[in-house]
């Protein structure tokens, strides 16, 4: 048995070292493209409608750098992934359309190159949720997270729609529908998932 092993063995090393020597030759790499550098930085605080993109993404990122946390505490985990994947779900079409238009504006000509992390780059968000959640421990953000999740405060679509509606002229009952500011740390539940800036 131990002679079928070493010859079964020394087969697969031999297969192994002629498949190496028979594969064709790498082309030469095509040069990388220069890093994506944005073409503005932060936000644009004098065009309303970048601005509330802009918002709407730190508060996704915001979401995502607390949901990525809590997938860390046992008792978390299972509720933080459920709450989270239903949440991205219903939002995943706005969310993709805020990373389309974002990356325009930061990376013009070189946009469909623009990643996530290109984005939170430009916006000199932060990339660790411990940064930015202040006197609440993560514990109590994550705990908070399934219901607040849930929340008006949350609806990406909703605030992206109320935002259009708000840059339109309308009568003076309607200018109230402007996007709030992302949550900040507190104790409410609505304060579970702050916007990861500086």
């Amino acid at each position: 048995m131990k002679r079928f092993t070493a010859w079964l063995l020394l087969a697969l090393l031999s297969a192994a070292a002629t498949a190496q020597e028979t594969l064709p030759a790498a082309e030469p790499s095509a040069p990388l493209a220069a890093p994506l550098q944005p073409l503005h930085q932060g936000y644009a605080f004098e065009q309303t409608d970048v601005l509330v993109r802009q918002r709407l993404f730190g508060l996704a990122h915001g979401l995502s750098l607390l949901a990525g946390a809590c997938l860390d505490l046992a008792d978390q985990a299972g509720s933080t992934q459920e709450a989270y994947a239903a949440w991205h779900a219903r939002q995943a079409t706005v969310i993709d359309g805020l990373v389309h238009d974002l990356a325009r504006h930061y990376f013009g000509a070189r946009a469909d190159e623009a990643r996530w992390g290109d984005l939170v780059r430009a916006l000199n968000l932060k990339d660790n949720i411990r940064d930015v959640l202040g006197e609440v421990t993560l514990e109590e953000a994550c705990a908070t997270l399934p219901t607040a999740i849930i929340r008006p405060r949350y609806e990406l679509d909703r605030l992206l729609a109320d935002s259009k509606t708000h840059e339109d002229p309308a009568p003076a009952a309607n200018r109230g529908n402007a996007v709030p500011s992302a949550p900040t740390s507190g104790a409410n539940p609505d304060a579970a998932a702050p916007k990861a800036s500086e």
